[in-house]
This record gives structure tokens, sequence and C-alpha cells, in this order.
């Protein structure tokens, strides 16, 4: 799930017909080594078919909300629209129901691994799943 140790613990790229795009996002600041220098900057690259090259966009994230919580902040605005959710003033932001697809698309990736075959529902992995 996550690269610790490396200089983006999380890499999501996307490639399509108009280019590709890539998302490097660095793990936790307090966690990394002082002999490297200052952490990494979370960054997106993209990379257009035409015109061709690359540019990459860097995005700070404000301290902080860096010392507030994991993942460049993010972590910071869950528990603000959690808490808004516990008072009334705003949605559930993730549900129950999208905890269990969540559980069923990591299970069925690691189905899929172990037997060397695609899943087309990850609903059949959980029922076929062997909890011993």
């Amino acid at each position: 799930m996550y690269a610790e140790g490396s200089r983006y613990q999380e890499e999501i790229s996307a490639v399509g017909a108009r280019g590709k795009v890539e998302c490097l996002v660095p793990g936790p600041g307090r966690f990394w080594p002082a002999h490297l220098g200052a952490a990494p900057t979370p960054q997106l690259i993209v990379s257009p078919r035409f015109p061709q090259g690359p540019y990459t966009v860097e995005i700070p994230v404000d301290p902080q909300l860096l010392t507030a919580g994991d993942h460049n902040g993010s972590t910071f605005y869950q528990h603000q629209r959690f808490c808004a959710a516990l008072r009334g003033e705003g949605p559930i932001a993730v549900t129950l129901d999208d905890g269990w697809k969540a559980v069923a698309m990591g299970m069925a990736a690691q189905l899929s691994a172990n037997q060397g075959t695609a899943i087309s529902n990850p609903l059949d992995a959980c029922e076929s799943a062997q909890w011993g």
C-alpha cells in the first residue's frame, strides 16, 4: 500500500489518449531522514502527447496541515469532515458500504494475484475467501 523509506510513498499514474499524468506523494515529513535534507514536495507530472514534453507542478502543503495529520494534510480534512458530520453540519463522507467495497476490492486484488487470473466481481472474492 505504501512504500515507506522511499522518496515518494504513494505514486499514482494514469495514461490516456491525451497523455499521461502522475501524482507523487511523499510520506510524512516527520519520518524523513534528516541526513537526506528537506523532505520531498508532492508533485504532479503532466506528459501530454501533443505538444510533447512533460512538465512538473510542485504542490506545497501548508506546514500546519502536515503537523495535524498524515497523507500531506488530507487526514486533517478527513477529521474536519468527520467532526462536521457528527455535529449534523455535513454529510458522512465515507459510508459503511464504501468501506465494504474497499475491502472487497482489496480481497479481489489479492485473490487475483494468488490465482493469476482476473476477478470480474470483487464480491465473489469475499464469498470465496478462506477466513482461516
